[in-house]
């Protein structure tokens, strides 16, 4: 059906093209006023229900008469229980007076329903069915705060069983109760000089390996900042000797010349090929968070048995424990060793996601065998001692190096120490085997974040299932 001309708004309005706009457009002009406006029926009914001019017109009070009837005749229709039909026509075939006035724009079509920013609620198909809204979009889970893959929190959690008992052996809850004798703790402090002495040629030896990129602000650049680390290491590792040096002296703690024990050579090695030209520089510095990480966790395990000492005046009697609770333990559980500690593992996870290279497999496995590779002979570096807190020459490997002994605390065991026969021996299979003799292989690649977080995880879930096994 075509649109018709209202008749009422023709008679007001006088029709005109506007030359002097690009678009020349139609206008219309307000024959009561001389109002000028485009051309939209809607916006002219408006304007003459507002025009003083027209309202006062002959024509005006016409159109308002006809209203009034309207409104007068759908009022009677519905207090008499219908209801007016606008579109009916009168018994001549004239249309009504509301029908008028709707049709002449006053009045608006009561079925129609404008729905200016959607569909139609109400809208039938043609079989007049009724068509449902369309549901709403389903409402989306909140997005997961995006967390960044970590490298050190894989390894410890893959290795969480090897981890404990690398940092809890019996020679440090003796430590921290105060039942060490002298001999263990003068033993640990001469193979703790022998890997200290190794400790900075294995940090130069990493140094060496950084390749310094000419950049505009280095102190956000990983190598930059590992550089940063690794000097701040060195020089943390050479007041730690003349700490040692300064202890022994003041607490009259003996040092002797012994060479290092097998554990410790094996350590020693281990740096040499962690630091090598087949590693990289990401395998090195898990190494070095790893060993940094072992001391920081296991003194911490020392200083939890402080408030459970059973002697506090052996604490000034006893020169050797009066070292370990005033100098020792205070120096690895201090915040500023924390703080050290903090930085390696940040920039060990720094590397492993920035890395972009190389075989990710491969890499992650080599991290992961260098991490297990510590926690071994962190556990046997521990000098082995019995329930009193003796050195137990009945639990030494058959080498010659340092572990086993009788596990569980002191505290647990003061009420049968009489009763406390030789230790058990361990017999671990070490895996230090691919690194002896600092030889090593591998690709020397970094590691890809995406490959360490698809490997990781299938990782983590076999080490659960190998867990729940066992």
């Amino acid at each position: 059906m075509g649109r018709t001309a209202n008749p009422d708004i023709r008679r007001a309005f006088e029709e005109f093209q506007d030359e002097t706009t690009p678009s020349k457009c139609n206008k219309v002009r307000c024959l009561h006023c001389g109002f000028v406006r485009a051309k939209n029926t809607t916006r002219q009914i408006e304007h003459l229900n507002a025009c003083e001019a027209y309202l006062t017109s002959d024509e005006g009070i016409q159109a308002l008469h006809v209203t009034q009837q309207g409104d007068q005749t759908e009022e009677n229709g519905d207090s008499n229980g219908t209801t007016a039909n606008p579109s009916a026509s009168d018994t001549n075939g004239a249309p009504s007076s509301s029908a008028s006035a709707m049709f002449n724009g006053t009045r608006p079509n009561p079925n129609l329903q404008v729905h200016r920013r959607g569909p139609n609620q109400n809208k039938r198909a043609r079989d007049g069915a009724h068509i449902e809204p369309m549901p709403p979009p389903p409402m989306m889970p909140p997005a997961m705060p995006h967390v960044m893959p970590s490298l050190t929190g894989h390894l410890l959690g893959k290795y969480a069983a090897a981890f404990t008992a690398a940092t809890q052996q019996p020679f440090l809850s003796h430590a921290g109760c105060a039942t060490l004798a002298a001999a263990p703790l003068s033993q640990w402090l001469i193979q703790d000089a022998h890997y200290a002495r190794g400790y900075i040629s294995f940090i130069g030896q990493l140094l060496g390996k950084i390749r310094l990129p000419a950049v505009k602000n280095s102190a956000f650049h990983p190598m930059y900042r590992t550089t940063d680390l690794l000097i701040s290491a060195t020089n943390n590792i050479r007041r730690e000797m003349s700490f040692f040096e300064i202890t022994a002296a003041k607490y009259a703690l003996h040092m002797s010349d012994e060479q290092p024990s097998p554990i410790t050579r094996s350590y020693l090695d281990l740096f040499v090929s962690a630091s090598g030209s087949a590693a990289s520089l990401l395998e090195g510095m898990v190494v070095l968070w790893a060993t940094e990480h072992c001391y920081c966790t296991a003194w911490h395990y020392a200083a939890s048995f402080s408030n459970t000492l059973s002697n506090p005046s052996s604490l000034t009697s006893e020169p050797h424990i009066a070292a370990l609770h005033q100098a020792l333990i205070p120096n690895w559980t201090s915040p500023a060793f924390i703080k050290f500690v903090e930085s390696c593992r940040s920039i060990v996870d720094e590397l492993a996601n920035a890395s972009t290279g190389g075989n990710g497999k491969e890499d992650l496995a080599r991290c992961e065998s260098v991490f297990a590779q510590i926690c071994w002979l962190e556990e046997r570096f521990w000098p082995n001692v019995d329930g009193m807190g003796e050195e137990d020459e009945t639990g030494r490997h058959a080498g010659g190096g340092h572990g086993g002994g009788f596990r569980g605390t002191p505290v647990a065991q003061s009420a049968s120490r009489a009763s406390v026969g030789s230790a058990t021996q361990r017999t671990h299979e070490s895996p230090y085997a691919a690194h002896a003799g600092g030889s090593g292989s591998g690709s020397g690649t970094r590691a890809s974040p995406i490959a360490l977080a698809a490997v990781g995880a299938a990782a983590a879930t076999a080490a659960t299932a190998t867990a729940t096994a066992e």
